[in-house]
């Protein structure tokens, strides 16, 4: 990997997080990525205290046009922009709005058949609606126990009773009092559609336990985005954040490494290409 002097040559990050979760989603991930003067995790329409949207098919190109704007706000020049399933196909259709340095989408929807996930959607929605009645109190004593912890988190966590029962009880917390109903309602009939003239570098980050976007997406994937690097996260489930955050990072701090080569790169070309003529007559 590249040293962390390398990577504060650009060190704009900003994470955008899964469905139901949050900012604090990333801060395991954070804390394990060297090198980045400005890091910044933001909270999605719907999701802590950032109010709702109307949402509808065109869903997914609004959360965009929303990131897009905070960017804006934020001060932002050329961030690297890291997505988790959700928030990963909206960093992809981000780089159509504003200038990135770079995406990289973590575990993200976008690349299959509707119908696949729809089992363990309904699955998770119906444990959420049975959690959620009873208080935070109750909920967080329940979750200390590892088998709670399987049977709430198993459909996104390939390690489920292996989360701390803090963590696991902010992230169900979380997706109750989120907006992951009706955003996975229309975000799961998103299909990304790539364009020909776009050359922003991607990066695919899969898992391999993953049962909301399994690893046949990839093939889909690599035909929409020829051009995409792909990596793959072993024994971790969709929730790659929690599973494996010194995985996340590490992928996250290797692709923003190959940037800084690329651009590097281009650069010294970009010298040699600009040679005056007469110089040394």
């Amino acid at each position: 990997m590249a040293e962390p002097s390398r990577l504060a040559e650009d060190p704009q990050l900003l994470l955008l997080h899964a469905a139901g979760l949050g900012r604090a989603s990333w801060d395991a991930v954070v804390e394990r990525i060297p090198g980045f003067a400005r890091t910044l995790a933001i909270d999605l329409p719907g999701h802590g205290s950032v109010p709702g949207l109307a949402y509808d098919r065109d869903v997914v190109p609004r959360l965009a046009e929303y990131v897009a704007e905070r960017i804006a706000a934020l001060g932002l020049r050329r961030p690297h922009v890291v997505g988790h399933s959700l928030g990963g196909v909206i960093a992809l259709e981000l780089a159509r709005r504003v200038p990135v340095a770079a995406v990289t989408a973590l575990c993200s929807i976008g690349f299959r058949a509707v119908c696949h996930a729809s089992m363990c959607v309904v699955r998770t929605h119906a444990i959420l609606r049975m959690t959620a009645a009873v208080g935070p109190r109750t909920r967080g004593r329940l979750l200390n126990r590892g088998v709670v912890r399987r049977m709430v988190m198993g459909s996104v966590s390939a390690r489920p009773a292996a989360l701390r029962p803090d963590v696991a009880a902010a992230d169900v917390n979380s997706m109750i009092t989120s907006d992951l109903s009706a955003l996975t309602r229309y975000a799961g009939l998103y299909s990304f559609r790539a364009d020909a003239t776009d050359t922003t570098p991607v990066n695919l980050v899969w898992a391999d336990q993953d049962r909301v976007v399994p690893l046949r997406d990839a093939l889909r994937a690599r035909r929409v985005l020829p051009r995409a690097q792909h990596y793959v996260i072993p024994g971790s489930g969709h929730f790659v954040v929690r599973d494996d955050p010194h995985s996340a990072a590490a992928v996250i701090h290797a692709c923003h490494a190959q940037v800084l080569r690329e651009r590097q790169a281009e650069t010294r070309r970009g010298v040699r290409g600009n040679v005056n003529p007469q110089r040394g007559n």
